[in-house]
C-alpha cells in the first residue's frame, strides 16, 4: 500500500512534487540563492559567479546545493566540466531571471529620491502646460525613468489622482482643497485674460457689452474653476448668451479666430497662438485681475528628490520658452506673471 502525504512530509510517489509544494519561505529557496543560482548560469562557473558576487565558490556551491534540495532537483549536471544546465534548471533560470530583475526594480522603485533610475514615471500634467512646457521638461528628465507615462486629460491632473496613487506626480491648477498627504510646490502663477478676435473693435473694457455682441467660448471641465469665472461675471453684470464648452485650447482659439466668440484663458494656454499670428488679440482682464497657479504635486515626504528636478527643468523650460516670447508678444502682461522661486529674468 503506497505511503500517502499528510501535509508535512513529503509524498512517497512523487518527492519531487512535494518539494515543489513547500512553502516558498524554505531555508533553501531564498531571493538571494535565486540571485546566486542566475549568477551561476550566466557567468558558467561558481567560480566566476563567486568573483561576482564577491563571495567565496565554497559559499556559492553550499547555496546552490541549498536551493536543489529545496526543490528536489538538479539545477546543475555536475558529471561535466563546467557544470551545465539540467533540462529543469534551465527550464527554472527564466523564472528565476524574472524574480530577481522585478526585485531590482521593485528597489529602484522604493528608493524614489535617489539617483537611481526609475522603471516608470507616471505624470499627470495640465493640457496647457503639456503641449508647451512638457517636451522640454521629458528631455531634460529623460533619464530619470525607463519608461514615461504622461496624461494630460482633465482627471489626471486632479489632486485626487495623486492620493489614489494613479500617478506618481502631477502638475495642476487644480482649485480643489490640496489633502494633507500631499505637497503642492508653486511654479507659475498667471492672470487669466480676454481673449478676443483680432477683427473685434467693440469696448473690450466693457464685459457686459463684450458678452452681449459675441457668445462666450469655455475652456473645460474644471467645476471650481468655473464657479469662480461665473461669479466674476456675474459681478459684471454679464449673463453669456450661449456657451460653448470644448475641451481642448486650440478648439476654443480656433472659434475664436474666426470670429464666433471670446474666451477667457491664462497666457499659457495663448502664447503660441499669438506668436503664430492667429487671429485673435489677449487683452487684461477688466477691473481686478484673477489668477491660476500652476503647482508640482507629490505624495508628502516621498519622492521628493524627483519633485525637485520636476520643479527645476518646469521653471528653466518657463523662462527660457514661456517668458521671453510673453515678453515679445503680450509686454503689458508680464508684469502680472510669477515664476516662483526663479528669477524672471
Amino acid at each position: 500500500m503506497g505511503s500517502k502525504s499528510n501535509g508535512h512530509g513529503r509524498s512517497g510517489s512523487d518527492p519531487r512534487g512535494s518539494r515543489l509544494g513547500r512553502s516558498p519561505l524554505s531555508p533553501g529557496i531564498t531571493i538571494r540563492s535565486l540571485e546566486i543560482f542566475v549568477a551561476v548560469a550566466t557567468t558558467g562557473t561558481m567560480v566566476a559567479a563567486a568573483k561576482q558576487l564577491q563571495l567565496t565558490q565554497p559559499a556559492v556551491s553550499q547555496v546552490v546545493a541549498a536551493l536543489e534540495a529545496s526543490l528536489g532537483i538538479a539545477l546543475f549536471d555536475r558529471s561535466v566540466r563546467p557544470p551545465a544546465l539540467t533540462l529543469q534548471g534551465g527550464t527554472l533560470l527564466k523564472h528565476a531571471q524574472a524574480i530577481t530583475d522585478s526585485i531590482r526594480r521593485f528597489q529602484s522603485s522604493v528608493r524614489l529620491g535617489t539617483a537611481a533610475q526609475l522603471p516608470l514615471l507616471r505624470i499627470g500634467m495640465l493640457n496647457s502646460f503639456a503641449t508647451s512646457m512638457g517636451p522640454y521638461i521629458i528631455k531634460r528628465l529623460r533619464d530619470v525613468a525607463a519608461e514615461w507615462s504622461i496624461d494630460s486629460g482633465f482627471r489626471a491632473t486632479r489632486l485626487r489622482t495623486l492620493v489614489d496613487r494613479e500617478f506618481d506626480f502631477i502638475i495642476t491648477a487644480d482649485e480643489s482643497p490640496v489633502p494633507a498627504d500631499v505637497k503642492a510646490v508653486p511654479i507659475l502663477t498667471e492672470p487669466f485674460l480676454l481673449i478676443v478676435p483680432s477683427s473685434y473693435d467693440g469696448d473690450s473694457a466693457s464685459l457686459k457689452r463684450l458678452s452681449g455682441e459675441l457668445d462666450l467660448i469655455r475652456f473645460g471641465r474644471d467645476p471650481h474653476l468655473h464657479s469662480r469665472i461665473d461669479r466674476i461675471l456675474q459681478k459684471h453684470g454679464v449673463i453669456p448668451q450661449r456657451r460653448y464648452h470644448l475641451d481642448t485650447n486650440e478648439a476654443v482659439l480656433a472659434m475664436v479666430a474666426v470670429g464666433s466668440g471670446w474666451t477667457i484663458l491664462p497666457p499659457l494656454a495663448v502664447f503660441k497662438s499669438i506668436a503664430h499670428g492667429d487671429r485673435i488679440r489677449a487683452l487684461r482682464f477688466p477691473g481686478k485681475p484673477f489668477y491660476r497657479t500652476i503647482s508640482v504635486v507629490s505624495q508628502r515626504n516621498e519622492g521628493a528628490h524627483i519633485a525637485a528636478q520636476i520643479r527645476d527643468a518646469a521653471i528653466d523650460a518657463l523662462k527660457e520658452h514661456f517668458l521671453r516670447p510673453v515678453r515679445k508678444t503680450m509686454p503689458d502682461i508680464v508684469s502680472q506673471i510669477t515664476l516662483h522661486g526663479a528669477s524672471a529674468k
